[in-house]
């Protein structure tokens, strides 16, 4: 025999359930099971049951009910029996609790004297056990009561299965199975804090500040708060880029030939010169499976660091590090959420929505490292190709895009002249009079135009 609270109330005898009778039935049946062995006032009963409203005569009215709750015990098969005894002033149900799901959760809970290892199984099999709302069906202030502690209880306990199973090493499984947990308790920061740890551990960065972005706009709009120290830490963490490598120390030669002071003549960033050092990261716009449109900005590592901006750059470079393995995305819809969560850092940059802005600083970077360019009146927005070294206003023309089917320059000026209706003879614009919002219309005009994508198809894909 077998009585399930943790869900619908469940009665199974050889593995059949039996008919448990009227919600009210199954509320004294619940009443009683969850003090088992222990005795219930009546009083305490007719208030489990009835709350405020009770009937003129309650009395008459329970011992019904417990007469039938008996009778449907005496159909139980296998076991100790249970049943229902008088003591005092009010009821037992004699039972083994450990037939009773919400007991055996209780025990399972409690038990912490294990190693990780076997404290994530002991979790494990507690959390499994909840089928669905406890005491689903039953209303009252009591059955509310009761639930909401049990679910207190579930919730704990999922914090330390993922944190245990985090230790052991186990991100992919806490990512598999924290995201249905934490639908169900989207207040619960603890929770979120090892998910988004897993989540980074499991080189899923993206998706970690993405899913920071919408814990602190949830707990804004629900609790007027911000998220607590422990995840803003987190999340500071998580912005921070892993320390390069250390190289083993070599013997300086006598004489080392000078670097070149220009960048050489290609289309993509250099590696291993300082122009490193100034890339922000690679901006991952997935339009389609087969087509990935992105754009490189300048990262302000090396030069003064003002808290917002240097902030939106870390994130910015974190967030697009997963999008630059070029993995395929799992589907359309996927895709273009993901690159909407990167689009909307962007316009973060943006000065026109009174954000600090990144241009001036990032071009100082560039100084630094050795590029002379006079500093233009807004965020530089975008890495543009600049393979003939031409002087800087000429880098606005072209746009490098990339995908997995196609490798194709595209004259900025040009796509941005398009949407904003501009004559076809005004002189070409230099990157910092590209605003993000124009250069995402340019990206998503020129993706549509070249794959035959009608624009009710992307309007469809970013639908919530």
């Amino acid at each position: 025999m077998d009585f399930r609270l943790l869900g619908e109330i469940e009665v199974r005898s050889a593995g059949r359930p039996l008919d448990v009778g009227t919600p009210q039935q199954q509320l004294v049946l619940a009443a009683l099971l969850v003090d088992a062995r222990r005795p219930v006032p009546i009083e305490a009963l007719v208030d489990r049951v009835w709350g405020h409203d009770p009937p003129a005569n309650p009395r008459p009215v329970l011992y019904a009910h417990l007469s039938r709750i008996r009778a449907l015990l005496r159909r139980l098969d296998g076991g100790t029996p249970a049943r229902i005894e008088r003591r005092h002033a009010g009821y037992v149900l004699d039972v083994d609790p450990e037939r009773i799901d919400l007991h055996r959760f209780r025990r399972l809970v409690a038990d912490r004297q294990h190693d990780d290892e076997t404290r994530a199984a002991t979790l494990a099999e507690a959390l499994d056990l909840w089928r669905g709302e406890p005491l689903a069906g039953l209303a009252g202030a009591w059955a509310a009561q009761v639930r909401a502690g049990w679910h207190q209880r579930r919730l704990d306990a999922a914090v330390q299965w993922a944190q245990a199973s985090f230790r052991l090493g186990r991100a992919t499984a806490v990512v598999s199975a924290v995201p249905d947990l934490a639908a169900e308790y989207p207040l619960a920061e603890p929770l979120e804090h090892v998910l988004i740890q897993a989540l980074h551990a499991s080189g899923r960065t993206a998706e970690a500040l993405h899913r920071y972005d919408v814990v602190r706009r949830r707990l804004a709009e629900e609790l007027g708060a911000d998220p607590g120290r422990d995840l803003q830490t987190l999340y500071r963490t998580v912005l921070t880029p892993p320390p390069p490598p250390r190289r083993p120390t070599a013997p300086v030669p006598a004489a080392a030939p000078p670097a070149p002071a220009d960048p050489p003549p290609s289309g993509t960033p250099p590696s291993g010169t300082p122009h490193r050092r100034t890339l922000l990261a690679v901006l991952a716009a997935t339009l389609l499976p087969a087509a990935t449109a992105w754009a490189r900005l300048l990262r302000p590592d090396t030069c003064d660091r003002p808290t917002a901006s240097v902030s939106h750059a870390q994130q910015l470079f974190a967030t697009a590090e997963a999008f630059d393995r070029q993995e395929r995305p799992r589907d359309a819809r996927a895709a273009v959420m993901d690159a909407a969560c990167l689009w909307q850092d962007l316009i973060a940059l943006d000065p026109d929505r009174n954000a600090p802005p990144l241009a001036p600083a990032a071009l100082r970077a560039l100084a630094r490292a050795g590029l002379d360019f006079t500093v233009p009146r807004s965020t530089l927005l975008t890495w543009l190709g600049n393979p003939t070294r031409t002087p800087y206003p000429a880098i606005s023309q072209v746009i490098l895009l990339h995908g997995w089917r196609f490798t194709a320059p595209v004259a900025l000026d040009a796509v941005v002249r398009n949407y904003e209706h501009t004559p076809e003879t005004a002189s070409p614009r230099t990157a910092a009079d590209v605003r993000t919002d124009t250069l995402k219309a340019a990206v998503l005009d020129h993706a549509r135009t070249r794959h035959g994508t009608r624009p009710t198809d992307f309007d469809q894909l970013l639908r919530p």
